[in-house]
């Protein structure tokens, strides 16, 4: 009887070992890539916005087909913060200094502009691009919404929630619109 249940054992183990870790670990890997896939794309995007100085439909597109290729899906949340630039004012006398406020746009309002209802605009049209200026504020925000294989594994292995892939990226606007 010990023999027999010193042999189930060693046939657990070494399924685990010759199974389930090898796929776990592919699994892992596997969303390790995704991520950083969707990373570079989230950087390119970014920067290229940052760098041109405006939001066209092409560029948008491009990084959408780019988080489509990590097999994921993403809630992508836009953000433009307009600089302005206020003077300071005490009662009617101007005080020599200004302060500076953001507008905010979000991305509803951003792909409103982008996606217009018009079909007959065509995409390169200037109607259908956001404009920046130098010192605006361009941010991004991507987090998935399925559930991995690995994150599959941990909840089935470890009795864990499934930990979604967020990034976050953003900065200064480098260049103006033309």
């Amino acid at each position: 009887m010990v023999d027999a249940f010193k042999a189930f054992i060693v046939i657990i183990l070494l399924v685990v070992s010759f199974v389930v870790y090898p796929a776990y670990r592919t699994a892992d890997q596997t969303d390790q890539t995704a991520e950083r896939v969707a990373e570079a794309a989230l950087f390119t995007f970014v920067d290229t916005v940052r760098g041109k100085g405006y939001i066209e439909v092409r560029d948008y597109d491009i990084f959408l087909k780019s988080l489509d290729a990590t097999g994921q899906t993403y809630d992508v949340t836009l953000e433009y913060y307009k600089k302005k630039l206020q003077p300071n004012y005490n009662g009617a006398t101007f005080q020599d200094t200004f302060h500076v406020r953001y507008d905010g746009y979000f991305t509803s309002e951003i792909l409103g502009v982008l996606y217009k209802n018009d079909t007959t605009t065509p995409v390169d049209h200037p109607d259908r691009k956001v404009n920046m200026y130098v010192g605006d504020l361009f941010n991004v925000r991507i987090e998935s919404t399925g559930r991995t294989l690995s994150s599959g594994f941990k909840s089935f292995l470890f009795q864990t929630p499934n930990i979604p892939i967020v990034l976050r990226y953003g900065g200064m606007v480098r260049s103006e619109a033309p």
